[in-house]
């Protein structure tokens, strides 16, 4: 009991000490005045008495500030003595101490890693100087596809001349695989990712250059001489960061490029990822027609302009855009104006991180719900070790102990807790990070900034306050009040109701929030397993092996020979042991193509100036079909004799043929055409619907092309250079294979480097990707919520069955059957169960809906999925009732009297 009479010892002298401090207060008080008068007597002025009475007792002055000191010393050595004594406590009681502390790193670590992702994807800004001003500047024709947003070359050259609310204007190239450029010269030839962008584009960034100049007008004028800028990382690994680079030529695409210039190390443009070169684009305003819209503006805003006044004003300049420039030939400018062309100027920051910000605060609230779970079971555990410390309490009060000191030392046992936590969780969130961004879905845009920054960090001490005050509150409201004399014995006959309500109110709050968190992932169980079960068009992605190769005009410059370079490499590729087939195409299924055009239909009329609806493109191959398992419905395959003799034929997708005929049969020898001037096209085949935007999506209406083309999108003679290759054969994914592969290519043609070397069973899962994240990182929550609420439920039944162990005896003795024991137990944490599930299931009605554009095939308020979530968690509910209650049957009556 020493610790009792140094407590004692404190007390008294701190209620000495405020004594001493009110008698020197008084004391300088009465002396300063006698001073100030004496001094005013002489003849001095007020303020020159004031001065002097204050200067004669400095020394009086020094005490009180000494006093005062002390007293701040005094608060200091009782924090640091609850702060011994707190983690005294819990060396004593290890299993607490380590269950308390892995339960809040657990909690604290998730929300921290969650977080981390949260803010180097949506919250932090974009790594250019004024990011607020940067902002996206497409075009939507309204009347044709809402959805389609671009930028044309006239609208950047009225846009930078004209524009009242822009200090410039750039315009770029769909960042996308079709921008990659073979560079030969070196020991092996490469394909690298490359940007096309007008002058404007790095200016409006504020990009420097490290080394050399970035673009001019004059590298973006036509006939320019061929100029290159590398990135810092290519310019490392190409030319071992030797500065002398700059200046030297390479040869990209078989054209001679001078480099210019080599960009900071930081750099990295928008979301592009592995980009090599920046290419200038040399646009001709002399030949620009109406229509392309294959490229994307970026633009910095004037300073105080708004969004509003932005679109206001690139809808003004659309007219003089329609006015300034010619149709494409078989265009009509009716037909042009009636698209509705409309502005769409979004912040730069969002055109980078699109809609994936709703999915990562889906996820932050649901680890936050884990968070608030562990938080609930740590105020449950210190209710109970707090409740066992009665009689400690009492007797502090009983000695003087104020409501405060004692709030005092609980609030620093919490606090030591929550601190060792959040230590604890931060290693945690390290961990967790690594595993996030592996799991990250292929596409997550800013995944380099996600780290544990000076931000994160501020957030996990936020937290942990949160955390602290959250759990250590409640224990301190109930039983830092302590009064009356110390308990004799320490023993009683139960707990009262008004103790076990507040745990039952928390477990109650664990088993709602956890029934959300079920709900969340049940739904995102019956949508992976819609899109698992969904039949993509396709068969056995993973033995299909596909890569890309382009053939630039300095290997073969006749479009017309272009094809047979190509079929020799498919015959090559056939002849690999193994190998079952092989076909070749624009693009595969998944891979994001996104290559649109009217299809205009021959039986069907259209209104002056009406333009169809867009198409989704492919160029393809004889064998595309059967090597990818694409049935076709009804007419024939593309055959070579197509190809070579330059035969008008097209095939189409089912559902486009359904839009137009009734049947896929009546479809076959019906004319389709690009654009007016272009010769129709005879329909000679009808294939299966193909889901090539994502398997979240509906399939798109597919038109097949073969791949030379003559008369189309008014070129007179068109070949695919670029093409993917699929080979399907059971050894696809493998090194060797590819090995052979590569042989095979570079026999044909050494130049032609391999890029983008993936099997589509990797599209397959990447179009997947961000709904398989969603349901491993609700899951993980779930069942954190599972675990933390079913073992919370457990805690607080079991505790309130050991401290009734006496009355369980004596209603035994007196004639209760075990089966009432088990009832009375039982019914006591059903109530507790039935309440929580009813609150949680009214809390997930209204915050699944955040979920609805994640889902596919299943509503936000899916029966089956609230049903099957709430038997699951009342069952497991239910068992962590019954081992306690068990227990409680086993009493026997005889230790109850013996007690009494």
């Amino acid at each position: 009991m020493d610790w009792l009479g140094e407590l004692g010892r404190r007390l008294r002298m701190l209620v000495h000490r405020r004594q001493f401090d009110a008698d020197l207060e008084e004391e300088m008080r009465l002396h300063l005045e006698l001073r100030q008068e004496e001094q005013l007597q002489s003849g001095m002025r007020a303020d020159d008495a004031r001065a002097a009475a204050r200067r004669q007792f400095g020394n009086t002055t020094y005490l009180k500030e000494e006093s005062h000191d002390a007293w701040g010393w005094e608060r200091f050595e009782n924090v640091a003595q609850d702060a011994r004594y707190g983690l005294r406590m819990l060396r004593k009681s290890p299993r607490f101490a380590g269950v308390a502390v892995l339960t809040l790193a657990l909690g604290i670590g998730a929300t921290t890693a969650i977080f981390s992702v949260l803010d180097g994807v949506v919250l932090k800004p974009l790594s250019y100087p004024q990011p607020e001003q940067l902002v996206g500047v497409e075009v939507t024709p309204l009347a044709i596809d809402p959805t389609l947003r671009g930028m044309a070359p006239e609208d950047y050259f009225v846009f930078r001349d004209q524009s009242r609310t822009f200090q410039d204007i750039g315009i770029y190239a769909e960042t996308d695989t079709d921008r990659d450029v073979n560079v030969t010269g070196f020991a092996e030839p490469e394909r690298v990712h490359a940007l096309d962008v007008t002058h404007g584009v790095l200016s409006v960034l504020g990009v420097p250059a490290m080394s050399g100049r970035t673009f001019s007008p004059s590298d973006d004028s036509p006939g320019a001489p061929p100029t290159v800028i590398l990135t810092y990382g290519y310019w490392q690994r190409r030319f071992s960061a030797d500065l002398s680079a700059v200046g030297k030529t390479i040869i990209v695409d078989g054209m001679a490029r001078q480099i210019i210039g080599v960009l900071p190390r930081n750099f990295r443009f928008l979301d592009a990822q592995d980009l090599a070169l920046i290419l200038p684009l040399q646009l001709d305003r002399n030949k620009t027609l109406l229509g392309n819209f294959s490229y994307f503006g970026i633009a910095r805003l004037k300073a105080g302009i708004t969004l509003t006044q932005a679109n206001a004003d690139v809808a003004r300049m659309l007219p003089i855009t329609l006015e300034a420039f010619p149709t494409p030939p078989g265009v009509s400018m009716d037909s042009m104006q009636k698209a509705g062309f409309a502005p769409s100027i979004l912040p730069l920051k969002q055109e980078v991180i699109g809609n994936v910000s709703l999915l990562l605060w889906v996820l932050m609230g649901g680890i936050g719900m884990v968070l608030l779970i562990a938080c609930a079971n740590m105020a449950n555990l210190l209710l109970v070790r707090t409740e066992g410390r009665q009689h400690e309490l009492a007797l502090r009060a009983a000695l003087g102990a104020s409501r405060r000191r004692i709030a005092s030392q609980l609030l620093c046992e919490s606090a030591i807790i929550g601190l060792l936590g959040s230590i604890c969780g931060l290693g945690v969130a390290c961990a967790a990070l690594r595993i996030l961004v592996a799991l990250a879905p292929s596409g997550l845009p800013r995944i380099s900034d996600i780290g544990v920054h000076l931000p994160v960090l501020y957030f996990t001490l936020g937290i942990t306050l949160l955390t602290i005050l959250l759990f250590g509150l409640i224990p301190v409201l109930k039983h830092a009040g302590v009064r009356g004399g110390v308990p004799e014995g320490g023993r009683t006959l139960g707990l009262s109701r008004e103790r076990h309500r507040a745990r039952n109110l928390l477990v109650t709050v664990q088993v709602a929030l956890a029934l959300v968190l079920l709900v969340c992932s049940g739904l995102m169980i019956r949508t992976f397993r819609v899109l698992t079960h969904t039949n993509p068009g396709f068969a056995r992605p993973a033995e299909l092996q596909t890569f890309r190769i382009s053939i630039p005009n300095s290997d073969v410059a006749d479009d017309a020979g272009v094809p047979r370079i190509e079929q020799q490499i498919q015959d090559k590729l056939a002849a690999i042991p193994g190998v079952s087939s092989v076909a070749f195409s624009s693009a595969v299924p998944l891979d994001g193509d996104s290559r649109f055009d009217n299809i205009f239909v021959e039986d069907h009329p259209y209104g002056d100036g009406v333009l169809p609806p867009p198409r989704h493109l492919l160029f393809i191959s004889p064998e595309y079909f059967p090597t990818l398992g694409i049935p076709l419905i009804a007419g024939r395959d593309l055959s070579w004799g197509d190809t070579y003799n330059r035969i008008p034929v097209a095939l189409i997708s089912e559902n486009f043929a359904r839009e137009y005929w009734r049947t896929p049969a009546e479809a076959i020898g019906k004319r389709i055409r690009v654009t007016t001037v272009d010769d129709w096209r005879q329909i000679i085949g009808v294939v299966g619907d193909v889901r090539d935007d994502g398997m979240d999506k509906p399939a798109r209406t597919d038109v097949y092309w073969p791949t030379l083309l003559a008369k189309f999108q008014s070129e007179p003679l068109r070949a695919q250079r670029y093409v993917t290759f699929i080979v399907r054969s059971p050894l696809a994914g493998s090194a060797s294979f590819m090995n052979q592969i590569r042989q095979a290519v570079w026999s044909v043609d050494a130049n032609l480097p391999l890029a983008s070397v993936y099997t589509l069973n990797y599209f397959y899962t990447r179009s997947m990707a961000r709904t398989s994240f969603t349901l491993v990182m609700l899951g993980i929550a779930g069942a954190m919520a599972l675990l933390l609420g079913t073992v919370g439920l457990y805690g607080v039944i079991a505790y309130s069955v050991s401290q009734r162990t006496r009355e369980i005896g004596v209603r035994m003795a007196l004639g209760a059957q075990r089966k009432d024991v088990l009832s009375l137990v039982l019914g006591e944490g059903m109530w507790v169960i039935l309440i929580g599930l009813a609150i949680g299931l009214a809390a997930s009605l209204g915050l699944t809906r955040f979920l609805s554009s994640l889902l596919v095939g299943v509503t936000a308020t899916d029966p089956l999925t609230f049903a099957g979530v709430a038997i699951l968690l009342a069952v497991s509910a239910l068992a962590a009732c019954y081992m306690p209650a068990r227990r409680a049957m086993l009493v026997d009556p005889m230790l109850a009297l013996r007690y009494e």
